[in-house]
């Protein structure tokens, strides 16, 4: 089953942290889909720290899209897809 959630990140900016909050879709354990400024990616959190907020994570695929259609995407419509056929419609959008 697949959920859609807000998930926190600890990022370094040269020194200085920042958690910076991001919609996902839950497509394993750990493995996630998120959209965030420019990129929709397929991530997977290694670790979180007590608060839930990931500290380890990995990027496994990114898709570059203009920052205007990553903000609109609704996974609550993308969440019954595979992940195939959801990443094959964000690409059809790049291209659109």
């Amino acid at each position: 089953m697949t959920d859609v959630v807000k998930l926190k990140y600890w990022y370094d900016f040269d020194g200085e942290y920042e958690i910076i909050e991001k919609q996902a879709l839950v497509i394993a354990p750990s493995t996630v889909v998120t959209a965030n400024g420019e990129c929709v990616s397929i991530e997977v959190v290694e670790k979180t720290d007590e608060n839930g907020i990931a500290t380890i994570w990995q990027t496994i695929a990114n898709v570059i899209l203009p920052e205007e259609i990553v903000t609109e995407i609704d996974f609550e419509s993308l969440k019954d897809l595979s992940v195939a056929e959801m990443f094959r419609r964000l690409a059809a959008i790049k291209k659109a």
